[in-house]
This record gives C-alpha cells, sequence and structure tokens, in this order.
C-alpha cells in the first residue's frame, strides 16, 4: 500500500527510531501551514512497511511531542493496526513553534533550520495579525461613509454580500471592522475607510530611466479603498493608449492591460506592512512602470511560483483582504498574479519584480519608442502646445540653435529661452558644447 507522496503537509518516517527529526518536521510544518499529518511506518516514497508498535509507543511520542514542541500543541495519536502503523495529526496557530529550541521552515517535502531573519520576521509577521484587531484610534464619526457606500454597492452588485439596506455600524460589525468598544474601528477598519488620512501614497513620473529627475510627483494620502482607485487613474493618465477602429468603433487600448495594472496595485494595499516604515510606491519611467509592495514577499517563494504553480495565498492582513474580496477587487486568494502574468502574456508585455528590503517591486516593462514627442506626450500629458513644439524642432535637428528655434516657432527669443529652461528644467533636454559647434540632447 502506498500513502502517497511527502509534501508540505505530509511526512514519512519508517519508525520512532527517527522521532528526533519527526518533532523538526512536525515545527516545520506548523511554521509554514499550521496543519500537517505525519506517518510512522512508511518509507520516503510513500510505501507503507510497518514496524513493531510496542504498549508504550504512542504515549512515547506524545510525550516527546510535548517536551520538544513550544509552545505547546496536543496532536492526535492513533495507531493503524492493519498496516501497523501510526498515525499523527497535529494543528496549532501560535507560530512560530521550536523543536527543542530550535526553528524550523517546511520547504516542499524538507525541513530547514530557519535563519535568525526569517525567525524575526515570522515573529513580526504574527504580531501583525493580531494588530489588524486591535483597536485604532478612529472612531465611528471618523468613518468615510462615500468610501464604504461604493463598498457596499459593488459588494452587492458581484453577488459577493446579499442586497441589503445602507447601515454604517451594522455594516462595520458584519466586516468586523469595529473594536470591542463598538466606538472605534480596528485597525483594518481604519487603514479601509477612516477620513484621517492612514496610508500613504508616493506616485512620480521620470523624465529618465532613473530616479534623477521627475517630471510630476504627487504624494497622497487617504484609506485604502481611495487610494486604489486613485493609483489607477494616475497610471491611466500617464501611460500610451493606440486608438484602434473596427468598422464605425474607435476604441482606445492601454499600452499595459488594466486588469493586470488593477491585479497588482490592490494586491500592494492588501498584503502591505502598515505597521513598517516603508510606504506603497508607483513610478513611472519611460521604460517601465513600477510598483512597490511595502511587505515582504515569503522567503522560499516569488510571484512567478504563483502564477507557476497552485499555491494557496499568504495572508498577511486577512480582514483588509477579506473586505477586498468582497468587493471583487481581488478574485480568490493567490490568483491575482497568475492573472497577471496570463494577461501581459496575451499583451506581448514583459514583466518581472525585483525584492528590495521589506517589500518588493513589481515592474511593467514598457514598449520604448523612438518618437520621443510621442513618449513625452503620452506619458506626462504636462507639456504645452510650445513646449512639444520645441522639443519636436530638436528631435527633428539637434544641432538646431535657440535662436532658429525662436524663427520657427514664431516667438521672441525671451519666451524662446523660457520654454528652453522648462524643458531642461523638466530633465527632457540638455544642451552638449557651446553655441558654436555644440547639439542638443533629447533624454528619454
Amino acid at each position: 500500500m502506498n500513502l502517497g507522496r511527502e509534501s508540505e503537509y505530509l511526512e514519512f518516517k519508517e519508525t520512532t527510531n527517527e522521532l528526533d527529526d519527526a518533532i523538526e518536521d512536525i515545527s516545520a510544518i506548523l511554521n509554514k501551514h499550521g496543519r500537517g499529518i505525519l506517518y510512522f511506518g512508511a518509507r520516503n516514497n510513500g510505501d507503507v512497511r510497518g514496524f513493531d508498535i510496542g504498549e508504550s509507543t504512542q504515549r512515547d511520542i506524545s510525550r516527546k511531542i510535548y517536551e520538544k514542541i513550544k509552545p505547546q500543541i496536543f496532536p492526535t495519536i492513533e495507531e493503524i493496526p492493519e498496516l501497523r502503523i501510526i498515525k499523527v495529526t497535529f494543528e496549532g496557530s501560535d507560530k512560530p513553534y521550536s523543536a527543542d529550541g530550535r526553528y524550523f521552515l517546511r520547504v516542499s517535502d524538507e525541513s530547514r533550520e530557519m535563519s535568525p531573519e526569517e525567525l524575526s520576521r515570522m515573529i513580526m509577521e504574527t504580531n501583525r495579525k493580531d494588530w489588524e484587531r486591535q483597536r485604532s484610534e478612529a472612531t465611528i464619526e471618523m468613518v468615510d461613509e462615500a468610501s464604504l457606500k461604493r463598498f457596499l454597492e459593488r459588494a452587492i452588485a458581484c453577488k459577493r454580500l446579499p442586497p441589503m439596506e445602507y447601515d454604517k455600524m451594522s455594516l462595520l460589525k458584519r466586516l468586523k471592522l469595529l473594536s470591542d468598544d463598538e466606538r472605534h474601528l480596528n485597525n483594518a477598519g481604519r487603514i479601509l475607510f477612516s477620513m484621517d488620512d492612514p496610508v500613504e501614497l508616493k506616485m512620480a513620473v521620470f523624465a529618465t530611466n532613473e530616479k534623477r529627475t521627475f517630471i510630476d510627483i504627487s504624494p497622497i494620502k487617504g484609506n485604502v479603498f481611495t487610494l486604489i482607485e486613485e493609483a489607477e487613474k494616475y497610471i491611466k493618465k500617464n501611460m500610451h493608449w493606440r486608438v484602434v477602429i473596427n468598422g464605425f468603433d474607435r476604441g482606445d487600448v492601454p499600452e499595459i492591460p488594466i486588469d493586470a495594472l488593477r491585479e497588482i496595485i490592490v494586491n500592494s494595499f492588501a498584503h502591505a506592512n502598515y505597521v513598517g516604515w516603508s510606504k506603497n510606491e508607483i513610478d513611472i519611467f519611460p521604460n517601465r512602470v513600477s510598483i512597490y509592495n511595502p511587505g515582504a514577499f515569503p522567503d522560499d517563494l516569488n510571484p512567478e511560483d504563483f502564477a507557476k504553480r497552485t499555491i494557496a495565498s499568504r495572508l498577511r492582513n486577512e480582514l483588509i483582504c477579506d473586505v477586498l474580496y468582497k468587493c471583487r477587487y481581488v478574485e480568490t486568494w493567490g490568483t491575482g498574479l497568475a492573472k497577471t502574468y496570463s494577461l501581459c502574456d496575451e499583451a506581448e508585455i514583459r514583466c518581472g519584480y525585483e525584492k528590495e528590503g521589506d517589500g518588493f517591486w513589481f515592474i511593467f516593462h514598457r514598449n520604448v519608442t523612438n518618437d520621443v514627442t510621442n513618449v513625452t506626450n503620452n506619458v506626462t500629458n504636462s507639456l504645452s502646445e510650445l513646449e512639444k513644439i520645441v522639443l519636436q524642432s530638436i528631435t527633428e535637428e539637434p544641432t538646431i540653435s535657440k535662436y532658429r528655434i525662436a524663427e520657427n516657432v514664431g516667438r521672441s527669443h525671451r519666451t524662446n529661452q523660457r520654454v528652453l529652461d522648462s524643458l531642461k528644467g523638466k530633465g527632457l533636454i540638455r544642451r552638449i558644447g557651446g553655441t558654436k559647434g555644440g547639439h542638443w540632447e533629447v533624454i528619454g
């Protein structure tokens, strides 16, 4: 008989001579998933071999688990006589769990000892789950009712809440966003719906592919529900769109699929570390759009794993994620990244990620064009008509003098100089060399 293959939830030991190793595996599985099963009497490949089970075998296993694993757990230990095996079923929600003073983590079908950094991060993550439910300083009078009403409309429309009349108190209770005194929002409720601007989002458009000169910078504060909307608007405004005409129908097609952008924007708020120092951020460069999620990705996984493998989502903020699910800002846990990669593949857009400190960047690579005027105009929407004409003149003839530019555009030399200074200040042009023999360089 075969019991299957070892996995992140399942471990096999041939006899209780491997009990010390079994203790480490149990703690590793608890630290990764909070529950699992271990069999004594089976080989690594799942083949049942059985072993001699004495009168005290189950008691010895129970005592060893009780003594070695901290915090203590109370597993179910049962003998299956016809197979001469013992099944140990265990679970616990008080991680991190140690095995004889050491901490382990399950990776695929193996257990490895955790690094000090991983242990510290796990302790912080555990504390954050309690943080969501703790009372905030925001009272129920500080609820952004316009956002709460929009949420309810969306949740009813997508049938993740039943039809109901809007009632602030009953809705907040249903969503578990009130503290015990019912006079304050808990921390999750404040992050989602408070009017006291609990979350900061930094947004910027840069003139080059490096963070040197910005064309626009828009730091804003608000609650998560409004910032998701503002983030999407900002990217839509500052990216390329192309016109597609089909018969009498005219459509605007974005350079990056909107649904893919929305998935990553929502993900960055749903899984952010709101206790840390880093902030949500969106940076738009000529060659990429980067969205920063201030929440560390699991050490043993990366975004591509969720796109290519069947992996359960790791929820940092369960209450916040539940609310975003109910209004269909997210679909099913763990599927958003897979959807993003699929949409980008269909649109022939490259995407990827970069881990950074306690967070990670998700990057959409843009199809860079040599038409500098189009890039500048479509990305920034910030140039005046005169600036566009001057920039086009320089793009077409880099050696053109500023006096001939003034003649071409029909403006005074003083006005033309102001335009050139403005373009330089925005990081779009620079002068190489002197008046004679020099030339303009368009930066993009």
